[in-house]
């Protein structure tokens, strides 16, 4: 038995322990917003344990932007994954142009992908109206706005189709390592745009590292992130990028006395011709250790560009 949990934008299966030790900690942190932990709407955080359909890590159905195509391959299918790359491109890799969710749904991560350290982690898809999306949120500052579009989009700006994952480990990874991580494959009409997504995402990272606010609809939905931190990029990509978003979640008390209670977001991305592979993870029981699985990265790139691990 699971509750189905609202993590960034895909929902997935987590178990009631786990649940229990997610409410006890947003308590905890004051962050609670509009009454009950089930509607948290910190992007900082990203979670709510509430607004998610029933279904399981099987469910199928397509993560896409309104009026796209609904058809989405299964999750059965995959190979390879794991270890380092160079860019080497054979049959396998992402051909120039935007491809249909079906096709990045080929060339995204699925279970049979998960090998070595990435044994035993599982894949979950998100069902009909498991995925958020929302261009309400603006960066107090323009040059910052790149970053807060992947808040609301998890693509970059201009993506045609996004085909999302969720990526958990065992019951105690999770409590080891957060509530897994995200994996989504963005699809660009060209190499240049996607280039051009992620030379904008760059410059945002260069220019907003002293951190930024930004603004939804509502004023609960208002964050701040002190800083952006430059993190090291994927490897074996046409172009990639990565870093940090750090939210501080001290309220009131632990405000005033000078308390820091830092919560990075991490990001990453890898570009292989038109198509951009997006990840992202945090860990809310332990913010310190915050870290992508072993091998998640090298895995979905590897299986975009179609190196052989």
């Amino acid at each position: 038995m699971c509750t189905r949990v609202r993590v960034a934008f895909v929902c997935m299966c987590v178990a009631a322990d786990v649940v229990a030790r997610l409410e006890g900690l947003f308590v905890k942190l004051s962050v609670v917003r509009r009454g009950v932990v089930g509607s948290v709407v910190s992007v900082v955080l990203g979670v709510s344990v509430a607004a998610c359909g029933s279904g399981d890590g099987g469910s199928d159905g397509a993560s896409k932007k309104p009026g796209a195509d609904s058809s989405a391959p299964s999750e059965e299918a995959g190979s390879g994954g794991g270890g380092g790359a160079d860019s080497g491109a054979d049959e396998g890799a992402a051909p120039e142009g935007a491809l249909s969710a079906a096709e990045l749904g080929e060339r995204i991560l699925a279970k049979a992908d998960l090998t070595g350290p990435l044994r035993g982690y599982v894949v979950e898809k998100p069902g009909p109206g498991e995925v958020e999306t929302s261009d309400s949120m603006k960066a107090s500052g323009g040059e910052c706005q790149p970053l807060v579009d992947t808040l609301n989009e998890v693509a970059p700006a201009g993506a045609a189709e996004t085909e999302r994952r969720a990526v958990m480990g065992t019951k105690a990874k999770r409590l080891e390592e957060g509530l897994g991580s995200q994996v989504a494959l963005s699809s660009y009409k060209s190499g240049a745009d996607a280039t051009k997504a992620l030379e904008a995402l760059e410059t945002a990272v260069a220019d907003c590292g002293d951190g930024f606010s930004a603004t939804g609809a509502k004023a609960e939905d208002n964050q701040t992130f002190t800083r952006v931190d430059k993190e090291p990029a994927p490897q074996g990509a046409d172009q990639s990028v990565a870093y940090a978003l750090v939210g501080d979640l001290a309220e009131g008390e632990e405000a005033a006395e000078g308390l820091s209670t830092e919560m990075p977001m991490k990001f990453a991305y890898a570009r292989s011709g038109s198509t951009v592979a997006m990840f992202l993870t945090y860990n809310p029981f332990d913010p310190k250790k915050t870290a992508f699985p072993n091998g998640l990265i090298d895995a979905q790139v590897n299986k975009l560009t179609g190196t052989k691990a």
